[in-house]
């Protein structure tokens, strides 16, 4: 297993390229898609592009990458208005997907290679989800080193979020967290230092 990291784009959001055994996931694939695909092998197969929530930061790419690799998109319908072409100019962190998109409904996504667990947990969006693969827990915008997502965009809470991160308190302490910006860390790092795991307030 490798997983590379981007920092892409005025945010300097995270983009993830997992590989395993020959095959590929993106996550929240968010800018400049030609930097993206030069991390793919040329035998690898690409299974799908995962997004841990619809702002455009973390989106930017997916119709480009689906595109070139004609593979699946999976998020949470909750946040479907902020990337569907009707309605995703309404807001200003909204930005049109025109691939197909498919509900991240369930608790596992089974997707080629990869058996992932989904975890939801809303606050920073209300269709903001955790992924877990392996040892690897992709976080998006829910938990960052030391801090955690803004609550204050559209379908943003403060309540929401402050029981997410509750709940990723309970996850294996040894779980490493790969967040949509900034530096990665542990479970168990971010229930120990970070204050918003502490007493979110």
């Amino acid at each position: 297993m490798k997983l590379d990291i981007l920092p892409i784009g005025q945010f300097e959001e995270n983009c993830y390229i997992l590989h395993d055994s020959g095959h590929v996931l993106f996550v929240d694939p968010g800018r400049h898609y030609k930097k993206l695909i030069e991390m793919i092998g040329k035998d690898e197969v690409v299974d799908g592009i995962l997004l841990t929530h619809g702002h455009s930061d973390h989106t930017g790419a997916t119709d480009d990458i689906c595109d070139l690799y004609h593979c699946p998109v999976y998020m949470d319908f909750r946040d479907y208005p902020l990337v569907d072409p009707k309605t995703a100019n309404l807001f200003s962190e909204g930005a049109p997907v025109y691939a197909d998109i498919q509900d991240l409904s369930g608790d596992i996504l089974e997707i080629g290679q990869f058996k992932l667990k989904i975890y939801h947990t809303p606050g920073h969006t209300d269709g903001s989800v955790c992924m877990q693969y392996k040892n690897i827990l992709f976080t998006g915008d829910t938990l960052f080193q030391l801090s955690c997502g803004r609550t204050d965009l559209y379908s943003g809470s403060d309540e929401k979020m402050k029981a997410s991160l509750d709940f990723l308190k309970t996850l294996p302490h040894d779980l490493k967290v790969y967040p949509g910006h900034g530096s990665s860390s542990t479970i168990g790092f971010e229930v120990e230092n970070n204050p918003y795991m502490i007493s979110y307030f």
